[in-house]
């Protein structure tokens, strides 16, 4: 089902001074209380939850018989991978001044600017890489739920908001904020999640507690929402990841072990089950041939979709040689030369697939418990990363 609203006047639009001037102090908000969780924990899912009445208890419940409402399509059988290496990660590492921000998911903008919510000081915050400086915003109304990030391609810095429901747009020429209001749900936020532009230029997001994907024009503020069928015993769906493609949008549900493309022609879903219910879609990206492939946050897998047949087909991951079996498996990212890189929490690295020969090489983070997050591409193909180690995040980027 489409739904279609004419577009109000943005709720907020400032320029920049108090409060919405940079800062560079250290001093740290505490996270309220109602929180309760570091950002990457692996219960960071239920605890961010947690904020919008009655979820956490589905989710907990997302293990029981599921049926969908739909016909699915079976997935391939996963392939043996052929190998696993650990090596040193070489990469450059950016501290961030706050203690423990609460680096969120980046994207780096065409001067290599990298940009990242920072959730436990409620700031929109900027990495000069070339200098090392951090700036922050504060955003307007924001509720220390900054979730993802995205670069227009005029420059201008698109987000989630998750607890105070609304995608959120800065301007860093004018240092201005724009917010653009969802719908509530039962007086509750409906939880913007993920976000993505298509080739077009319309900026696509998910909405958690709302069952919905939605599509904003830049232009013009119009938004329209397609409802996403539940795939279990709970009447919400719970869409979190997606990537568009080719004027259609590929999702992942956060509970009931699916994925999920959305027509926006014909508002049509074709619905993929997994092979495991408990499947959590945590990250979403496409690659060069048209893939889409996929993390499952606590399954120890990551997935790939050809597009043009509509089948999903999942891999394992193993363990490090000598640790334990994968998890906490989040950011994705396809890179130029046909290889897969996605955060590997458990194992304490950047992981990266060559679909081709199926072989992972895990680079291990020289910080101990970096529990990397977040993983983008700059405009020159290299690998991007926020990691929330305590109590210095940093921000790294790979160097081969």
């Amino acid at each position: 089902m489409k739904t279609m609203r004419t577009p109000t006047p943005p709720a907020a639009e400032e320029r920049a001074g108090s409060p919405l001037a940079p800062s560079t102090s250290t001093r740290t908000s505490r996270m309220p209380a109602r929180l309760g969780l570091r950002p990457r924990d692996g219960l960071f899912l239920l605890g961010m939850l947690a904020v919008i009445a009655a979820t956490v208890a589905v989710l907990a419940a997302g293990g029981s018989a599921l049926t969908s409402r739909r016909a699915a399509t079976s997935p391939t059988a996963a392939p043996a991978s052929l190998g696993a290496q650990v090596v040193a990660a070489q990469m450059q590492q950016y501290m961030f001044p706050a203690p423990s921000p609460g680096l969120m998911e980046p994207s780096v903008d065409a001067a290599g600017n990298v940009w990242v919510g920072e959730m436990s000081t409620n700031k929109l915050a900027r990495l000069n890489p070339h200098t090392g400086a951090v700036s922050t915003w504060t955003p307007p109304g924001g509720k220390f739920n900054i979730m993802e990030t995205a670069v227009d391609r005029a420059g201008d810095v698109w987000f989630t908001e998750q607890a105070a429901n609304y995608i959120g747009r800065f301007h860093p020429a004018t240092q201005r904020f724009t917010t653009y209001p969802l719908e509530q749900v039962n007086g509750h936020s409906s939880a913007p999640q993920a976000l993505a532009f298509d080739s077009v230029g319309k900026l696509w997001f998910t909405e958690l507690t709302s069952s919905k994907i939605g599509r904003l024009d830049p232009a013009t503020g119009a938004i329209t929402t397609w409802r996403v069928p539940s795939i279990t015993n709970n009447p919400s769906s719970y869409p979190y990841a997606l990537a568009p493609r080719g004027g259609q949008v590929w999702f992942g549900y956060l509970s009931g072990g699916a994925v999920g493309r959305l027509d926006p022609a014909t508002g049509k879903t074709q619905v993929i089950k997994l092979a495991t219910a408990q499947a959590q879609i945590f990250s979403m990206t496409q690659d060069a041939q048209g893939r889409v492939w996929f993390t499952e946050l606590e399954q120890g897998k990551i997935g790939m979709i050809d597009t043009a047949t509509g089948r999903a087909t999942e891999i394992a991951v193993p363990a490090a040689v000598g640790g334990s079996p994968a998890a906490g498996l989040y950011g994705i990212v396809a890179a130029k030369d046909g290889s897969v890189w996605f955060a590997c929490s458990s194992a304490n690295a950047l992981v990266q697939y060559d679909p081709d020969t199926q072989f992972f090489t895990f680079h291990t983070l020289a910080v101990p418990g970096s529990v990397p997050y977040g993983v983008a591409l700059d405009g020159e193909g290299r690998v991007w990363f926020s990691a929330d180690a305590s109590p210095r995040n940093y921000v790294g980027r790979m160097l081969s």
